[in-house]
């Protein structure tokens, strides 16, 4: 059944290609085969199941550089969606002593050779973007992030580094106008056994 949907998903996206007139059917075939590929989970879809399950974390979060750390506790719940293509991860916490709640969807983007990150929380209305590569077991990323203060963007990068296979740390930096990096946020995350 998934099979079939997603077939049909796929035929969505290519049948204005194919329809195209006059176009062999040796394209065809060819387009088709692209898109498969395009679609298709591989190694590095399959890395993002290392989140998947219950974690509990400690987070760090600095408001400004020399700025003692507020630190507060919280918890992440990961999960693969859409046939192991996207890892969803549901996190409850708090932030400046305020419940918060906060969605981040992960995935390997095969066209762009990249892992993309999208985060949504229950503090803005914003969608917060970062895309990057793994080496090894650590993914570096960067982006630009809304910047209420300023109504532009912000550049922003971040780095996950799995300590092993129970252990996780996720840090965040903000990329100052002189170009240096303000370490903003820590996260360390332990499995739930």
């Amino acid at each position: 059944m998934k099979k079939t949907i997603m077939l049909m998903a796929v035929l969505l996206v290519v049948l204005p290609v194919l329809a195209q007139e006059n176009q062999p059917a040796a394209e065809q075939q060819k387009a088709m085969e692209i898109y498969m590929k395009m679609g298709a989970v591989n190694e590095n879809h399959d890395f993002l199941k290392k989140y998947v399950g219950n974690w509990d974390c400690q987070v760090k979060g600095w408001a400004a550089p020399g700025q003692p750390p507020t630190v507060s506790q919280g918890s992440f719940q990961g999960e693969m969606r859409l046939d192991g293509r996207f890892l969803f991860m549901n996190f409850t916490g708090e932030m400046f002593g305020q419940p918060f709640t906060g969605l981040q969807i992960i995935g390997f983007d095969n066209m762009q050779q990249k892992y993309i990150s999208l985060w949504i929380d229950n503090s803005s209305t914003f969608f917060f973007m970062t895309s990057g590569t793994r080496q090894d077991n650590v993914i570096s990323e960067s982006g630009l992030w809304p910047d209420p203060l300023t109504g532009s963007q912000a550049p922003v990068k971040a780095r996950t580094t799995w300590v092993n296979t129970d252990e996780y740390l996720y840090e965040q930096f903000m990329v100052m106008p002189d170009k240096s990096e303000f370490k903003g946020m820590e996260m360390s995350c332990k499995r739930r056994k």
